[in-house]
């Protein structure tokens, strides 16, 4: 009776066991995605959804859409949640001109898979191709909320479009409409951006981030009218940004801009002492290292052309040496003949006043403030030295 009982044991043990180690090798292929692609291998592999999908893929890719089309279904009669296979069927289905079943089945996969960002993609593919204009621009939408292929959905949604930026912007939700913008721009779609930057500004979007990168593009495309038309409410009609550096320096739009030698050939930075006005000034520091050629400080600046004005500043120095020191330049932006400049920083000296007077000549609509050095020709001619610049201002003068 014993020995029964252990045969039955062991029968009980071995045969889960042997179905287990058949199943076991039965998978390998499917784990290690090593598939021979023949009739028997498929047969074997049949209850396998991942095995008859990657069928189904080899099938397509060698344009047997027939076939395609029956692993697609045996994968999902196994698996009904199967997604991937779904929208492949349905992508198989178009292609064999049954458009009303590839319908039927991108508006299931979508029913099952609205909170899900991962199938978006190719369901607006799909979509777009087989015309369900809902489904299609709900997918782009998401996505695009999602900042997940930002660039191709807005490059579908163009060609969707024609390129209609007007139409477009119909169609997407308002929190993407900013990055339709940043997209427009990337391009160099200066036409369209204006047609943007208008929703923008009445649905209320146009922070000071947005605001900043869209005058920034306007001002190195050169389209200073509309760029200033914008900027003088962010810069509260003030003629020059930031003119006493009191707030931090964005380096773009009308803003100063400047870079820092990364020899430590010189150091641009903003500090509280000493100042002129205010609670802070610019420091220009020049190591000693090189006889620079240095023109890295500038403000882009709109102004009218033909009226008179004059630029006043504050300056600063402690030890600049060499012949050739600093001197604050100015030059048309967007128009040739306009050039003045004030005198050399040198040596050591105490808050000074300086003012240039200057008339843009026509059509120019914006100038350039720089800070600029001249390379010596002496043989003390590297540059050492500290400068500080302060109360920045432009007006307009009889």
């Amino acid at each position: 009776m014993n020995a029964y009982k252990k045969a039955l044991i062991t029968l009980v043990i071995v045969v889960p066991a042997v179905w287990l180690l058949r199943f076991c090798w039965q998978q390998r292929p499917i784990l290690y995605e090593n598939y021979t692609f023949n009739v028997n291998e498929a047969k074997r592999l049949k209850i396998f959804p991942e095995a008859q999908y990657a069928y189904g893929l080899h099938a397509w890719f060698r344009n047997d859409t027939t076939s395609a089309i029956s692993f697609f279904r045996q994968t999902v009669s196994h698996d009904v949640l199967f997604i991937d296979s779904w929208l492949k069927l349905a992508e198989a289905e178009a292609l064999m001109g049954r458009f009303e079943k590839a319908k039927k089945i991108l508006t299931l996969t979508e029913s099952l898979t609205a909170p899900i960002i991962r199938w978006k993609w190719p369901q607006a593919l799909l979509a777009h191709e087989l015309g369900m204009e809902e489904i299609f621009i709900r997918n782009i939408n998401d996505l695009l909320a999602h900042q997940k292929k930002t660039q191709d959905a807005f490059q579908l949604l163009d060609i969707h479009y024609r390129g209609d930026a007007a139409a477009t912007l119909q169609v997407l939700r308002h929190e993407n409409i900013v990055s339709f913008l940043k997209w427009l721009m990337r391009w160099d779609r200066t036409g369209d951006t204006y047609i943007v930057w208008q929703k923008i500004t009445e649905i209320g979007k146009s922070d000071q981030k947005i605001t900043l990168q869209y005058v920034h593009f306007l001002v190195n495309k050169k389209y200073i009218n509309r760029a200033k038309s914008i900027w003088k409410h962010h810069n509260n009609n003030s003629a020059l940004t930031n003119a006493g550096f009191e707030k931090e320096i964005t380096k773009r739009a009308f803003d100063w801009r400047y870079s820092s030698n990364k020899n430590g050939q010189w150091e641009i930075k903003r500090v509280g002492s000493p100042v002129y006005e205010g609670s802070y000034a610019l420091r220009v520091f020049f190591a000693g290292y090189k006889n620079i050629s240095f023109g890295n400080l500038y403000q882009i600046v709109p102004v009218e052309p033909l009226k008179s004005y004059r630029l006043t500043y504050r300056w600063r120095s402690e030890k600049i040496t060499t012949d050739q020191g600093p001197f604050v330049e100015i030059y048309g932006y967007d128009q040739k003949g306009l050039y003045r400049k004030g005198p050399m920083i040198r040596g050591t000296n105490d808050w000074l006043a300086e003012a240039i007077e200057f008339i843009p000549p026509e059509g120019c609509q914006a100038i350039i403030v720089r800070l600029r050095r001249h390379p010596s020709h002496r043989f003390d001619c590297n540059i050492a030295g500290t400068l500080w610049l302060d109360d920045f201002r432009l007006e307009k003068v009889n």
